[in-house]
Formats: structure tokens, C-alpha cells, sequence
């Protein structure tokens, strides 16, 4: 559950964001050959390794990994959508597991060097 304030933070600002037309379609990537359990867990580390997410390369690269942020680094349409899947995804038994493994910094980054493609 410590995860969920950040990512409601990010949420809040990437809504904002894309408000003010910052949007845009995502290329083909990685995000395509990665299932949803791994673009949440990769989510999850990437929030759990940023101090301030919307200002971390690190959280800006898993995002694109992941299909929901465009190759410039902003949240594209497909931002919203995951987010709100990723707060049901963190309430799960699953993520409550996963947030053991990756439960330090140092933890989750290893995490995101091993899985980001």
C-alpha cells in the first residue's frame, strides 16, 4: 500500500499532463511482448525507484517499455487506462508479493536492470 500514494501522484500529473495536449500514440516497442503482470511489476519498481517519478529517466523508460509513454517521454492514450488497472493490480495478493521482493530502492532497480528490454 506504500506504493499507492506515488502512483495516484503520477496518475494526478500525468492526467494533467495530458490535458494540456502533452499525449500522444506510442510507437511499436517492447510493451507488445510483455504481458500485463510484468508491465505492472515493471511499473512497480519503476515507482519504487524514483524519488519523484515524473522527474526520473528511470520511471520515464520503464513507462516506455511498457507502451504508455510516447518515445519522447510523456504519457501517451494508453496512460490512463493502465494506471487505473495497475491501482486494481496493487490491491491484489500478487503485488502485495512482489512489493516483498522489491522492497528497497537498491531492490527495485536491480529488478528494472534485469527485466527492461
Amino acid at each position: 500500500m506504500r506504493l499507492l500514494p506515488p502512483i495516484l501522484m503520477a496518475a494526478s500529473g500525468m492526467l494533467l499532463l495530458s490535458s494540456c495536449g502533452a499525449g500522444a500514440h506510442a510507437g511499436k516497442g517492447t510493451a507488445s511482448l510483455l504481458n500485463e503482470t510484468e508491465k505492472h511489476r515493471l511499473y512497480a519498481a519503476a515507482l519504487a525507484a524514483s524519488d519523484s517519478p515524473l522527474d526520473s529517466q528511470v520511471f520515464k523508460g520503464a513507462c516506455q517499455s511498457i507502451g504508455i509513454f510516447d518515445k519522447t517521454g510523456q504519457p501517451n492514450d494508453n496512460y490512463m487506462v493502465f494506471v487505473t488497472r495497475h491501482v486494481d493490480w496493487g490491491t491484489s495478493p500478487e503485488a502485495e508479493d512482489f512489493r516483498r521482493q522489491i522492497n528497497t530502492k537498491e531492490k527495485a532497480e536491480a529488478y528494472l536492470h534485469e527485466h527492461l528490454r
